[in-house]
C-alpha cells in the first residue's frame, strides 16, 4: 500500500495535462503542474503564518486524496469527486493509511480521524478559494464547486460562525481565568485576554507593540497599532480597559500609566526583556481554553477573541461605522472619512463595552 510520508506523483498524474486545465487563455501565474500552482496560491498567504498552515494543510489533503483514491490529478476533478471528498472527511478510510495520532512523527498522516461537520465547511471553504484563485489565474478553466450551491452557500455562512464565541462560552473562559491563582502569570493572561478583547488587536500586534503606544489625547487614551499591510490606526481605549492597564502594571511594578515612548512590552517574558511570542501567546490561550473543559474551545485561537467583541459591542449599542473603524476591517474606505471628524463621538460609544471581572 502506498506510504503517504514518502509518496511521488506520477507525470501522468502532476496535472500538467489536467482535463480541466485552461487552454482559452494565458496563465497568470508561473505554474506547469498542480503543485506548483498550490504553491502560488500558498504564497499569497505567506505573511499570514496561521492562514497559510491551515491552507497547506486543507490543499495537501485534497492533492494526495485525488492522486491517491482517485488515481487523477487536481487539475481533473469534477463536481462529483467533490461530493466524494466531503463524504471521505466525514470517515477517512482506510483508516491505517489515512489517519495517524497528533504530533509530529516519521510517517506523517494527514488525519486524525474523521472530521465534524464544522471542520469539513471550513476545509471545503478553503478549498473553493484555492480552485476560485486557480480559475481566476487562468490556470483552470472552472471551479467544480461552484456547481454544489446549496453546499457552498453552508460554507461561506458557517465557517465565520466557527470562529464566534457565544456568551457562554466567553464566560466559561473568563472563569476558568478568575478560578487561576493570583500570581504574576494569572496577570499578564488576564491583561493579554482583555488588550485582545477591548482593542480587537491581532496576536501578533500585541507582541509588536508597547505600553509607549497608549497616547492620552485631549483627555482621551488611545492605542495607536500599525498592522498588516503597515496600515496604521487609532483605537479608543474604554474605562475598563484602563483599568486593566493599571492593574497589570502595578503586578510589574511600573507607573500606573504608561510614559510618553515607553518601550516596555506589552505582555513581556519573564526570561528575556522582550515581549512573548505570539505563538508563547497562543499557547497560554489555549491551556486556558482547555481549563473550561468546553470542547469547542480546545479549537479556541486568540483570533477568536479578537472577532467576539465585534458582535459585543453590536450588542452593546456601538455604532457599526465605528465597529468598523476599531477592528480595522477590509473596505472601510466610506468609514475612514468618520475617523477624524467623530472622534470624540466614537471615544464615548467605545465606554458602551464591558470587561468585568470580579
Amino acid at each position: 500500500m502506498t506510504k503517504l510520508a514518502v509518496y511521488q506523483t506520477p507525470a501522468k498524474l502532476d496535472g500538467s495535462q489536467g482535463s480541466n486545465r485552461c487552454t482559452t487563455r494565458t496563465c497568470q501565474i508561473e505554474a506547469s503542474n498542480d503543485r506548483e500552482a498550490i504553491n502560488a496560491w500558498l504564497a499569497e498567504y505567506a505573511h499570514k503564518p496561521t492562514t497559510h498552515r491551515a491552507y497547506q494543510k486543507e490543499s495537501q489533503r485534497l492533492l494526495l486524496w485525488s492522486l491517491i483514491q482517485k488515481r487523477k490529478p487536481l487539475s481533473s476533478l469534477n463536481r462529483q469527486d467533490f461530493e466524494d471528498y466531503t463524504n471521505f472527511l466525514k470517515n477517512p478510510q482506510p483508516k491505517s493509511l489515512w489517519c495517524g495520532p497528533k504530533g509530529k512523527h516519521f510517517e506523517w498522516k494527514p488525519f486524525v480521524g474523521p472530521l465534524s461537520d464544522s471542520a469539513i465547511n471550513t476545509a471545503m471553504a478553503i478549498l473553493d478559494s484555492l480552485l476560485s484563485y486557480l480559475v481566476q489565474a487562468s490556470y483552470l478553466d472552472f471551479n467544480p464547486l461552484s456547481l454544489m450551491r446549496r453546499r457552498k452557500r453552508q460554507f461561506s455562512e458557517l465557517m465565520p460562525t466557527e470562529r464566534m464565541l457565544t456568551p457562554e462560552e466567553w464566560d466559561a473562559l473568563l472563569t476558568a481565568l478568575l478560578d487561576r491563582p493570583e500570581n504574576l502569570d494569572k496577570a499578564r493572561l488576564r491583561f493579554l485576554i482583555a488588550t485582545l478583547f477591548l482593542l480587537g488587536l491581532r496576536v501578533q500586534e500585541v507582541a509588536t507593540h508597547t505600553f509607549g503606544d497608549f497616547k492620552q489625547i485631549h483627555g482621551n487614551w488611545w492605542f495607536y497599532v500599525t498592522g498588516k499591510g503597515s496600515k496604521s490606526a487609532k483605537i479608543p481605549v474604554n474605562e475598563d480597559l484602563l483599568f486593566e492597564l493599571k492593574r497589570f502594571r502595578r503586578f510589574l511594578r511600573l507607573s500606573e500609566l504608561p510614559l510618553p515612548d515607553e518601550r516596555y512590552p506589552l505582555v513581556p517574558s519573564w526570561r528575556s526583556p522582550k515581549s512573548l511570542s505570539a505563538r508563547q501567546m497562543s499557547t497560554l490561550i489555549k491551556e486556558l481554553a482547555f481549563d473550561t473543559g468546553l470542547s469547542k474551545l480546545e479549537k479556541l485561537s486568540p483570533h477568536w477573541i479578537r472577532h467576539h467583541p465585534a458582535t459585543m459591542q453590536d450588542q452593546a449599542g456601538v455604532r457599526f461605522k465605528h465597529i468598523k473603524a476599531n477592528h480595522r476591517h477590509e473596505n472601510d474606505q466610506t468609514t475612514r472619512r468618520y475617523v477624524h471628524s467623530l472622534d470624540q463621538e466614537r471615544h464615548e460609544d467605545m465606554q458602551k463595552l464591558r470587561f468585568s471581572l470580579a
